[in-house]
């Protein structure tokens, strides 16, 4: 017994790693409850848009709290969403590890953990933003946690593109912390994540179509087949590409611009690839790379607009 335990804890190169903490362990399961990898993106979207809005350096404090209350709520919608599902996330290889559904943890800690959650989030954007970014980060929350998950999800194809507003608010809500208004460029923001999400989602639902059968959800692959997802994975994939480069316009940005259309190309072209191959393991395989490729697209267009921004201020675009 004990040579197999030593054993299991063996790791590379003939180390030995000890067993977690029961600590250590609650606090991953809570992570994991929080959809925290979830939550990170959307703190950095916001991130951005707290950059770019005017008054950022006057209003640092707001922005900090903006960001602390965005990502409180993200984490209570997240537990929301998991509180409902169970009962699906066991039917999918990516999800029956889950904390609720593996009986880590009972629904009344999770209900519990979601409480305070939105509790510390409402308190926080109270205290340090404005009412505007209250309502709006309320709204995100409200759209995720219950009206994708307990209306949308079970009930229409088209589940992602309405459900991915929800998700599109961050940078609206960031820019709306700092400067208590909005504007045209925060709204294009949210408009290039909801162009995105459907070309960034329906990829991984290609690989995952028949856990959503078992589960009876009818994602766009199990409704209407894998063809016609590949076409709207192609179409939402040049929308994107269209409106990232709005941006650029409004804020008079070429270095975003042209980083904008390059790495638009790029998702583009792998979209195309994606619809031309021959359905099978090797396809599947290509889907979830496409899917994982489409976080690093976001990320990399996010972080051109600061980029592009700091060059601005800084005047070297003038150089």
């Amino acid at each position: 017994m004990m040579e197999a335990n030593v054993r299991a804890n063996e790791g590379v190169r003939g180390l030995v790693v000890p067993p977690r903490s029961p600590f250590a362990m609650r606090v991953r399961d809570l992570l994991v409850l929080s959809k925290a990898r979830v939550v990170s993106m959307l703190v950095f979207t916001a991130a951005v848009g707290e950059v770019l809005a005017p008054g950022f350096r006057q209003h640092w404090l707001a922005a900090l709290a903006g960001l602390a209350g965005i990502a409180l709520a993200g984490g209570a919608g997240g537990v929301i969403n998991q509180l409902v599902e169970p009962g699906l996330d066991q039917h999918m290889r990516r999800t029956h590890r889950r904390p609720l559904v593996d009986g880590r943890m009972s629904r009344a800690q999770a209900i519990a953990f979601a409480g305070l959650l939105m509790t510390l989030s409402v308190a926080v954007l109270a205290w340090g933003t404005n009412m505007l970014t209250l309502v709006l980060t309320l709204v995100g929350t409200v759209g995720y946690g219950v009206v994708y998950t307990l209306y949308l999800k079970p009930a229409t194809p088209w589940n992602i593109v309405w459900g991915g507003l929800a998700g599109a608010l961050p940078p609206l809500i960031g820019w709306v912390a700092v400067s208590d208004r909005i504007e045209a460029l925060p709204l294009w923001l949210v408009a290039l994540v909801f162009t995105w999400t459907p070309a960034h989602f329906w990829p991984l639902a290609i690989s995952c179509r028949e856990d959503y059968a078992k589960a009876c959800i009818p994602m766009l692959p199990v409704t209407h087949g894998i063809e016609r997802t590949r076409r709207e994975v192609v179409r939402y994939a040049a929308a994107t590409l269209l409106v990232s480069l709005v941006p650029a316009y409004l804020a008079h940005d070429w270095v975003y611009g042209m980083v904008a259309f390059a790495a638009g190309v790029w998702y583009l072209a792998m979209t195309v690839r994606l619809r031309r191959m021959s359905e099978g393991a090797a396809m599947d395989r290509y889907a979830r790379r496409v899917f994982a490729v489409s976080i690093t697209y976001l990320f990399v267009l996010f972080a051109a607009l600061v980029f592009g921004h700091f060059v601005q201020m800084t005047g070297l675009s003038a150089v």
